[in-house]
């Protein structure tokens, strides 16, 4: 598959290393605190995980340049950049198989953009764990990131690489705006008829508040229609991305494949109006939302709302700061089928922040405010579900309890303030 990268640095590979070992990696279990708190880190990298061969897997990750530190040995000479990138892969019970490792230096010319790279790590079939580490050696900083690689069949997420058709750069995050033409590569299902893509007929709502009976609605093939696609001479399939969500597979009776879904141009940042008016509906009214998004200029509006709660404008651009921060995050880390701010663990870090404490297992995550031995300890169980959509969605064990302490949210939000910060 050939590459054309746009508006991208790229880099260049000069060493590759490889070694099997047998040590302990870390696993995406246990106790944590900053886990979804992006301030917290000075590097963000993204991955995406492609199967392309029985033995062996692509890791694509990208960085923004931005955060990267280029630094040169002296006056005259260029500025260059200095990464390590190290992929440890290991089997559900932690024990590490394989070890890759990247040093790569490139001159940039142009520092602005994406900083773009992938590597082959050895990975045989099944289930795995991926550990990232994102090392700027210039800044002395080290990002790991955590992925579960599920290569137990041709027919998983991962054995499928959503691309843009123009520049053919990976689609990080699987989200891509409307109008996007794509293209879809699987190297593990050449032999395979020709793939089917759903066009899911489903309306994504926001959750209902933690206290409710209700469950948060799932997508459905129901009412969905399907059409066969096929490939472009030798490359990709090729198809127009119109709106809402798409599942493309190569076998229906099985519901395994890639689920490809519509947001915002520059997802999952929020800097368009579209990202502003519907988060805050979780500390509107129904009425006060209803005239934001019927509004001809519903800038205004949420402006003049942020203003009401804060009391003075330097106020409410705080209050407006740490509100789409938590947005972003939310779309960062907690995206399924639908944007991230839309899920319950989204709804809960929107108006909460960030938890004490997060003890995560491999089916659940339960976020603790508060400390310990505190009687007023208040936590969330989340527990993860099973979905042919997405491997990241965690539903809610909701309680009547809960309304209490949601109220006391909405309204210290409404009254300026700012919880856990």
């Amino acid at each position: 598959m050939k590459t054309k990268l746009k508006n991208s640095v790229w880099l260049l590979l000069t060493v590759v290393s490889f070694y099997a070992c047998q040590r302990n990696a870390i696993v995406p279990t246990g106790s944590y605190q900053y886990l979804y708190d992006l301030e917290s880190r000075d590097l963000h990298p993204e991955y995406i995980v492609y199967h392309h061969a029985d033995d062996s897997s692509t890791i694509h990750f990208r960085v923004f340049s931005s955060e990267l530190l280029f630094t040169r040995v002296s006056a005259g000479t260029p500025f260059v950049l200095n990464i390590h990138v190290k992929a440890t892969v290991s089997d559900l019970n932690g024990m590490a198989q394989d070890t890759l490792s990247l040093v790569l230096h490139e001159a940039a010319e142009d520092r602005q953009g994406w900083l773009l790279g992938s590597m082959v790590v050895p990975m045989r079939q099944g289930q795995w764990n991926l550990l990232m580490e994102f090392t700027d050696v210039s800044r002395n900083l080290t990002q790991p990131s955590f992925i579960s690689c599920d290569k137990s069949s041709s027919l998983t997420a991962q054995n499928y690489l959503l691309t843009k058709f123009e520049t053919h750069e990976p689609v990080f995050g699987g989200f891509v705006t409307p109008g996007q033409m794509v293209e879809v590569f699987s190297e593990r299902n050449q032999g395979s008829p020709a793939p089917v893509l759903w066009k899911i007929n489903a309306e994504m709502k926001l959750p209902p508040p933690p206290f409710s009976s209700n469950l948060p609605e799932q997508p459905g093939f129901s009412g969905s229609q399907s059409s066969e696609i096929r490939r472009e001479g030798q490359g990709g399939f090729v198809f127009e991305v119109v709106s809402g969500l798409y599942f493309f597979t190569h076998d229906n009776s099985k519901r395994l494949g890639m689920t490809i879904k519509t947001s915002n141009t520059h997802f999952p940042r929020v800097k368009e109006v579209s990202s502003l008016e519907w988060p805050i509906r979780f500390i509107t009214t129904k009425t006060e939302h209803e005239e934001i998004v019927k509004n001809n200029y519903p800038k205004l509006l949420i402006d003049r709302f942020w203003l009401e709660c804060a009391g003075s404008k330097e106020h409410a651009r705080e209050l407006i700061r740490v509100f789409y921060r938590r947005v972003e995050e939310a779309n960062f880390y907690f995206s399924t089928y639908t944007e991230g701010w839309r899920t319950d663990r989204g709804m809960i870090h929107l108006l909460f922040g960030n938890p004490n404490q997060i003890i995560r297992s491999s089916q659940a995550e339960v976020w603790n405010y508060g400390e310990d031995s505190n009687a007023a300890l208040l936590s969330f169980t989340f527990n993860k579900v099973d979905s042919p959509f997405t491997n990241n969605l965690y539903i809610l064990e909701r309680e009547p309890g809960y309304k209490p302490y949601w109220e006391r949210m909405v309204q210290t939000w409404r009254s300026g303030k700012i919880y856990s910060e």
